[in-house]
């Protein structure tokens, strides 16, 4: 999936670790805690200088929500790791049921069509319990009401 220009933004690392300490508030070793704990993954410079983006310090929130929620890190990686898989999966689903309109669509009018033949059905086989002859029942399948001779 292709990103819009917003998200290009939010995702582009500009921030040095001092910069993105002071916006999220949380101190620079704290942020080296949660990237040796693969909470986080800032872009690193061809020097190995790291750099935040937008997104990591989004990311950065949510964690300090969790740890005030009483979460440990191994925890809020788990957290952080089903909201990852949550999402693609929601992204697939929404895919799927794209692609899927058209056939449904269809099948719906198969099973439409399925009821009216069933009640035709049912309809010929009470005329020929109650004694009633073909010609004198309702209309065959392949013919409509206005194909009967009056």
């Amino acid at each position: 999936m292709s990103e819009r220009p917003a998200d290009v933004a939010r995702s582009h690392a500009v921030y040095s670790i001092s910069v993105a300490s002071e916006l999220s508030g949380v101190d620079p070793q704290m942020l080296r805690v949660y990237e040796r704990r693969g909470l986080l993954t800032p872009f690193r410079t061809a020097g190995g200088t790291r750099r935040y983006s937008a997104r990591d310090l989004e990311r950065v929130a949510t964690i300090t929500a969790l740890l005030g929620e009483g979460l440990n890190l191994a925890g809020i990686g788990h957290v952080l790791q089903l909201r990852g898989e949550t999402r693609r999966l929601t992204e697939e689903l929404g895919e799927l049921r794209a692609t899927s309109r058209p056939h449904r669509r269809e099948l719906r009018r198969l099973r439409r069509e399925n009821q009216d033949l069933r009640a035709e059905l049912d309809r010929h086989d009470a005329s020929i319990r109650n004694g009633e002859t073909e010609s004198d029942s309702t209309p065959s399948i392949n013919e409509s009401p206005t194909d009967k001779p009056t």
